[in-house]
């Protein structure tokens, strides 16, 4: 296990903020600063290591920038593929002490820049940061940890605005301003909640790390996250997606109920269920409720469900995995003998869409 981590905040760059992570961390650019750091620390490492010996000396090849460098590019590949979650549920399967070496490495890279006032490995060093928020967020949710690093806890702390800003790939300004909106509530000595933070982060596109949200079912998720959810459930089953209505289509394993999903959906879950009832949802908490059957979109509705003209169609905002889990739950009930259509009367926590 590698101890004694920097935080993640310490490590991330600011003049990076606002690109798309996949370009801040392309292999090309991680590569470069690789090669440079390896130049700059092969001179002192052989000095400490092995005092005057001639460069021809098998050791002090050993030492070189271009071993340095190969020796280090795996782990490079590896944490880079891990922090932009090329594999959501998979860890980095290589020694502790590798991981540990190119850590080590980029830091030690920081200290010799900052002693020859040289510029520093910008892009590593925002790539370990990365790392250390994937673990911290994946930690506060109970998952396991995928890599045997130990970083600089910031419980009971939550997020930054640099670690929001560096999650969802935003400038600093615009999650600035989202405050200034109150969206999120900011402590100028702890920042965002991180539950509250995970909530905001999982509406944004470029949010590296969705998963972290679909792991509990008490997390905000979006239509994507409930496509994934769907798709390993035995509950439901998938039948095909409507690219122009950006919908797909599932039924219940057991009652045959079709129901529709905004599957490509980033701010929000939304669920069309036809022939229900406010009150067949008993109290599901909800985002909020709307009947669209008289929308001017109802006709390709019906007709991408099977259902008959004038079929009502009650649109649900979900906000979390266990509300959409007690949704499918409540679609594979038998229904009663002439049961279906909407109530018109909102149920428990469910308000009119605005």
């Amino acid at each position: 296990m590698i101890k004694g981590i920097s935080s993640p905040l310490s490590l991330l760059q600011e003049s990076l903020l606002g690109e798309a992570a996949g370009e801040v961390l392309s292999l090309d650019r991680l590569t470069e600063e690789l090669m440079i750091a390896c130049r700059e620390l092969a001179a002192p490492l052989h000095r400490l290591s092995l005092g005057d010996a001639p460069s021809e000396d098998v050791r002090a090849r050993a030492l070189s920038a271009s071993t340095l460098a190969m020796r280090m590019s795996e782990p490079m590949h590896a944490l880079q593929a891990w922090a932009l979650a090329e594999t959501p549920s998979g860890g980095v399967t290589l020694a502790p002490e590798t991981l540990g070496d190119f850590w080590y490495l980029v830091m030690m890279a920081r200290s010799l820049t900052e002693t020859l006032e040289t510029p520093p490995p910008d892009r590593l060093l925002h790539l370990l940061g990365l790392v250390g928020l994937r673990l911290r967020l994946e930690k506060h949710v109970g998952l396991t940890p995928a890599l045997p690093i130990v970083v600089g806890d910031g419980e009971p702390y939550g997020l930054s605005v640099t670690e929001i800003a560096a999650l969802c790939g935003l400038k600093l300004s615009t999650v600035r301003n989202a405050l200034s909106r109150r969206e999120m509530h900011y402590q100028r000595d702890s920042g965002v909640g991180l539950d509250e933070a995970l909530d905001w982060m999982v509406q944004r596109s470029g949010f590296l790390y969705p998963h972290v949200n679909a792991a509990t079912r008490d997390r905000r998720i979006n239509g994507r996250l409930a496509a994934e959810w769907l798709a390993a459930s035995d509950a439901v089953v998938y039948e095909r997606s409507i690219s122009r209505l950006r919908l797909s289509i599932w039924r219940s394993s057991t009652t045959g109920r079709r129901f529709a999903l905004n599957t490509e959906g980033v701010r929000s879950c939304v669920v069309l269920l036809p022939e229900t009832r406010l009150d067949e949802l008993g109290d599901i908490p909800l985002d909020g409720w709307e009947e669209r059957g008289r929308d001017p979109s109802a006709t390709m509705h019906r007709e991408a469900l099977g259902l008959e003209e004038g079929a009502a169609l009650l649109q649900c905002q979900i906000p979390t995995t266990g509300a959409l889990a007690a949704i499918v739950d409540c679609l594979g009930t038998p229904r009663q003998e002439g049961e279906g259509g909407v109530a018109r009367q909102s149920v428990g926590r469910c308000q009119p869409v605005g």
